[in-house]
């Protein structure tokens, strides 16, 4: 598993105590309103300007595809090229597409926040890399749909890139989103620009290669 604070200031010889993935989370729940989940436009880079470098911002376009709008230092050094504006698939080895979108679903419908352990295969000149992708729902502005952001902690540098990962496990914290016209049912009036969460649980293992 990824250790988050060894990552991209760790290699640098700085200091870090926190796991990226930690500081974004808190960031993160510090701003939900209740139950709500944050909206897209409340997250400010300078209150996570800490673990900039490991973050990303994914958003599902009208004709499906998903993209990085944003990536990290730490991320784009995993390809070794910048990614922002490609496909978030980029990160991962072709045959993961499918168990890829399957989970990113979850974290799109606002239903649970998403934590992929992911691998990156050795060879004769690359050691093993390991990480751990992070993804929360936020909630949609205006007419734009549901975006995730997210972190990857990574567990050394990204040796020879392009790395590409594949994912051995995926939890999910279940947050139970109420569909609009749910809400509409209960006699509240649905709101699509602020969705609201039931009470969630603990995260559960939503799929496992082992």
């Amino acid at each position: 598993m990824a250790r988050g604070w060894t990552g991209w200031q760790g290699w640098q010889g700085q200091t870090v105590r926190v796991a990226p993935s930690a500081l974004l989370r808190r960031h993160w729940q510090g701003l939900r309103q209740g139950a709500a989940l944050p909206r897209r436009d409340r997250i400010l880079p300078r209150s996570i300007a800490a673990m900039l470098d490991h973050a990303i911002m994914v958003e599902r376009r009208y004709d499906g595809a998903v993209l990085l709008r944003y990536a990290g230092m730490a991320v784009n050094a995993v390809h070794g090229q910048d990614l922002t504006g490609r496909p978030l698939s980029a990160l991962f080895e072709t045959g993961m597409r499918d168990r890829l979108l399957a989970a990113l679903e979850m974290g799109f419908s606002g239903q649970r926040t998403l934590d992929l352990q992911l691998s990156s295969e050795r060879g004769l000149t690359r050691p093993l890399l390991t990480a751990r992708m992070t993804l929360l729902p936020l909630a949609p502005v205006g007419m734009e749909g549901v975006t995730l952001i997210g972190c990857l902690d990574l567990d050394g540098p990204p040796i020879l890139p392009p790395r590409r990962f594949r994912i051995d496990r995926v939890l999910g914290e279940p947050l139970g989103a109420e569909p609009p016209e749910t809400q509409a049912a209960a006699g509240s009036a649905p709101d699509a620009a602020a969705p609201t969460v039931r009470r969630g649980g603990p995260p559960v293992l939503v799929w496992s290669g082992a």
